[in-house]
């Protein structure tokens, strides 16, 4: 079974919101137990490329699907490993999820994304706690437990300790 890592962008700003984007799978990713959904939120973030370490993809990925690059990183916080189907074949998934802070409110742009992501990211928003659970109920928030994810980190106001928490799918 081939492996994709990944890293993925826990964006906060100013006011401790969560920048996520809304993507469309088109049922490219099947996780088995998770009905399909067409349109989902996820941090930003996406696969390693040759020679590049996790933070290295972060970086990359950042800047290609909101053109920041002026943020102060943190730790890396989750770790997910899941087995999935890809594009209809067997995927092992492994991301790291890294904490990263900008200041102000910056303009997020789609310039930098590859023309495959044109189609694929729909829409970016920042999100602040409560409406993370509001929206739990209406929405696919990704990784699952988002919310109580985040609850966790804000708590210790993102300067969590020691090792970065697996999540579960």
């Amino acid at each position: 079974m081939r492996t994709r890592r990944s890293a993925r962008i826990v964006l906060l700003d100013q006011d401790d919101r969560l920048l996520l984007i809304r993507c469309r799978d088109d049922g490219v990713i099947v996780v088995p137990g998770f009905p399909v959904r067409e349109l989902f939120w996820v941090p930003p973030g996406g696969g390693l490329k040759e020679g590049e370490d996790f933070l290295q993809a972060a970086r990359r990925e950042l800047l290609e699907e909101t053109g920041l690059t002026e943020v102060e990183w943190g730790p890396c916080l989750w770790t997910l490993d899941a087995d999935v189907r890809w594009g209809g074949e067997p995927l092992h998934m492994h991301e790291r999820h890294f904490l990263a802070r900008v200041r102000g409110m910056p303009a997020i742009t789609r310039a930098y994304l590859e023309p495959g992501e044109q189609q694929g990211i729909i829409d970016h928003r920042w999100w602040s706690l409560a409406e993370l659970v509001a929206a739990e109920a209406t929405e696919t928030l990704r990784p699952v437990g988002l919310p109580e994810l985040l609850a966790d980190v804000l708590a210790v106001r993102g300067h969590p300790s020691g090792e970065p928490r697996a999540l579960r799918i």
